[in-house]
């Protein structure tokens, strides 16, 4: 029982922190700050910070897996009630670009340095998208009961949509522009794309 107790603490302290990190990152930025600013900041010491995670990358990571499950819980919540799967889809890449232009600061540093930043994530890392792909992949499934899609590997559609959204979101760090607006052409490009 201690044990347990011992972990929902260190598991309540890492959230707390990563709140707090959030808002570092996405007014700050990521490259720049070191451990011991960071630590400042959240007013602990650095012997704490390292303690919840080994390394600035590590946290960084956490704090990427921190965002994707607060989008997932978003999400699922503005869609809960909602019959129309393509319309799911819209607030999907809405929500998407909305919270990718709030947090550019934060990912900018990241992807300007390294473009393939999310591709050279270990797999254990990218399994935090996993609920995301599985939402997505039920939502095309639902699509070709109404229209085929000419994949029937719905996991495999969600993987390739990830994809096409996060080159809309590339292009917008690179080149500017206004991201949201792409919401419902991006949407009906990859539709008629993969449908029948």
């Amino acid at each position: 029982m201690k044990e347990i107790l011992k972990q929902k603490i260190e598991e309540t302290k890492k959230e707390l922190i990563l709140q707090k990190v959030s808002d570092i990152f996405e007014k700050e930025g990521f490259s720049h700050l070191k451990m011991q600013d960071i630590a400042k900041k959240l007013g602990i010491s650095i012997g704490a910070l390292y303690k919840l995670f080994s390394s600035k990358e590590e946290l960084f990571l956490a704090y990427v897996g921190y965002q994707i499950e607060m989008f997932y819980k978003k999400i699922l919540k503005i869609c809960e009630n909602s019959e129309n799967k393509k319309d799911c889809l819209l607030k999907y890449i809405q929500l998407k670009f909305e919270i990718f232009s709030e947090k550019r600061k934060a990912l900018e540093d990241p992807l300007m340095g390294d473009p393939l930043f999310f591709l050279k994530m270990g797999k254990s890392q990218y399994k935090l998208l996993e609920p995301l792909h599985l939402l997505l992949a039920k939502w095309f499934e639902e699509l070709d009961k109404i229209k085929p899609l000419k994949e029937k590997n719905f996991l495999k559609l969600s993987y390739l949509f990830h994809s096409f959204t996060n080159g809309y979101v590339e292009y917008w760090i690179m080149h500017g522009g206004d991201l949201e607006e792409d919401v419902n052409r991006a949407v009906d490009i990859f539709l008629k794309g993969v449908e029948k």
